[in-house]
């Protein structure tokens, strides 16, 4: 019942004030996407230039630290501002919200006057405990509270779904999430008591954890009722707007209706991102004025009229103002021009499981789908030959409890592995090749790295293959910067992406293409790679809904385990869909999209 009474409140405080705080969130938020990321990305990439770094991931870290230590130092400098940053505009967001509730005596010259001296009393501790907060406390709380500042602080979508694939990591996974659920929740006030009353964190840990020793359940109860509402709100929402254009497409006004379906939904949307943020911070805020004097739930806040007016109608003539774009997209976009068609690649060559992954049987059948690419992997064995095998041992396709660099080509080819109902040999990559080159399939060929490799492996796999992959237009990807770069100094006709796990900053490198990780792919990314002429590849998109969102960003690729699903909805994205099934695709890159608000 607590639960229901404080989110019935809030939202009719939210509704009274909605001017006010759709403002306050909006505008910020503005200033984070438009102002802060674009800033701190030109400072990055600029770093990296000035200190001739052309990448930056976990396999070049201690490099990049011994023979670049200015660059590891403007990394972290770069990385203290956009914890300042983040702190600042959740304390913004605090204060602002509590001025509102006040009737709003405090302009908005001395809400920030008020964070600037916030941030400037702020101890180191504050800052650590404040990211460890959002990153790891509180796994719930990015569907309530986001900011384009966090969106690279993710597990990339592949090391999540290897832990749930065991049972062990995703017993442990689960039970990590529920430990962080709780301390996070224990450790609600922390923020307000730092931000509002100035309190050290040690000390605001303290309170936190006494004051919720037996509000737990009231608080959990608050977030979870809060998402609940949220999310059906938005279903029935967007259910409305895609059954009203199903009726309308069968009408000569279709565009028309579609155009404005598609600015009411951006425009809900945007409200609905700014609703669930107030009322986020308003839970936290719960925690803190139970323990005030005069609880501010106790107030009577009065926003002047003049106030009021005037707000709102700052917000009719920016949405005004901002429709006009908004209609300008959405007519491209209902016309088919603001999605790409990207390539499809089959992963490891196989499709929805039809086969034993990086078989000959399974690319064959692959090969009848007709994908762009078949994508599969090469590994150099003992006897420094090639073999097609993903995985450094044969533990989990034969059952063997032996490495791929402690054999020998021929030996590896006399073995049977085993997946989906499947058995196959071990292919040589010669086999392979031939197999792929008489069925007119191109591969996309990942070149792994092992124990046995020869420092000249690029200049080997050349010699024995480079003439039929350029001949039949065949491409290489790589996890390796040193064989990329070798491949492409010496061989520049060659077609070699370069595979990047994670999305820290955009590299600078001689690869044709970059094969990236969905999980921080984004925009900008895929923007500089346009510019540069180079080709994104975005790995692994299994789902629609994910897919979607590839389209809309502008990949050229996707490297998918699914093929038959992605291909059947690339067709549908751009074989004169019917407005209904544009409206529908929006409505999924919406949904991903609105965290970065």
């Amino acid at each position: 019942m607590q639960a229901w009474r404080f989110w019935r409140e809030a939202t009719r405080h939210f509704f009274q004030h909605w001017g006010s705080y759709v403002t306050l969130v909006f505008v910020t938020n503005l200033a984070i996407s438009y102002l802060a990321v674009p800033a701190l990305t030109w400072l990055t990439s600029a770093l990296m230039d000035w200190q001739h770094v052309p990448y930056v991931s976990y396999t070049n870290i201690g490099a990049i630290a011994f023979q670049h230590p200015l660059a590891i130092i403007g990394l972290v400098l770069i990385l203290l501002v956009v914890v300042t940053l983040i702190y600042w505009q959740f304390a913004y967001l605090l204060l602002g919200i509590i001025n509102i509730r006040n009737g709003r005596p405090e302009s908005t010259r001395a809400l920030l006057a008020d964070t600037v001296r916030s941030i400037a009393g702020a101890s180191p501790s504050t800052f650590l405990f404040f990211i460890g907060y959002f990153i790891v406390i509180i796994p719930f709380g990015s569907e309530l509270f986001t900011t384009p500042l966090l969106n690279k602080a993710k597990i990339p979508a592949f090391i999540v779904s290897y832990l749930m694939d065991n049972p062990l990591w995703a017993a442990l996974l689960a039970v990590g999430y529920v430990v962080a659920a709780y301390i996070g929740i224990r450790l609600i006030a922390v923020l307000p008591l730092m931000m509002l009353d100035h309190y050290h964190s040690r000390e605001a840990i303290r309170l936190s954890w006494q004051r919720t020793r037996h509000n737990f359940w009231n608080y959990l109860s608050k977030i979870l009722l809060t998402l609940a509402l949220i999310s059906a709100t938005v279903f029935v929402i967007y259910a409305a707007l895609y059954i009203g254009q199903v009726l309308f497409d069968k009408t000569h006004v279709a565009l028309v209706a579609a155009t404005a379906n598609l600015f009411l939904m951006e425009v809900i949307t945007e409200f609905i991102v700014c609703y669930a943020t107030v009322l986020f911070m308003m839970i936290i805020l719960s925690s803190h004025d139970r323990h005030q004097r005069t609880p501010l739930s106790l107030f009577s806040f009065r926003e002047p009229a003049k106030t009021k007016l005037r707000t709102r109608l700052l917000i009719v003539s920016g949405l005004a103002v901002i429709s006009a774009t908004l209609v300008g997209f959405n007519l491209i976009y209902l016309n088919g021009l603001a999605m790409t068609k990207p390539l499809t690649i089959a992963h490891r060559g196989v499709d929805h499981g039809n086969g034993v992954q990086n078989t000959i049987p399974a690319m064959i059948k692959t090969s009848r789908e007709k994908p762009d690419f078949v994508e599969m992997d090469v590994r150099m064995t003992k006897d420094h030959q090639f073999v097609v095998m993903h995985d450094a041992n044969l533990k989990a396709l034969a059952g063997l409890k032996r490495s791929v660099a402690k054999m020998t080509l021929k030996q590896l080819t006399k073995v049977t592995v085993t997946e989906n109902g499947y058995q196959a040999k071990i292919p040589s990559f010669n086999q392979y090749l031939n197999t792929a080159i008489r069925h007119h399939q191109r591969l996309l060929i990942e070149i792994k790295t092992g124990s046995a490799d020869t420092p000249d492996l690029s200049e080997r796999f050349y010699r024995q293959f480079g003439q039929r992959i350029l001949a039949h237009h065949e491409q290489i990807h790589t996890l390796s910067y040193k064989i990329m770069n070798q491949l492409k100094t010496e061989h520049p006709d060659l077609f070699v992406s370069y595979i990047m796990p994670y999305n820290l900053t955009f590299p600078h490198t001689r690869a044709n293409a970059y094969t990236m990780e969905s999980t921080t792919l984004n925009d900008s990314f895929i923007d500089q790679a346009n510019r540069q002429h180079k080709k994104v590849y975005a790995w692994d998109i299994d789902t629609i809904t994910n897919l979607d969102q590839m389209m809309f960003l502008g990949a050229n690729g996707v490297i998918t385990n699914n093929l038959s699903v992605i291909q059947q909805e690339i067709k549908e994205n751009t074989d004169h869909p019917s407005y209904a099934n544009l409206l529908l695709t929006l409505m999924n890159d919406l949904s991903l999209e609105s965290q970065t608000q």
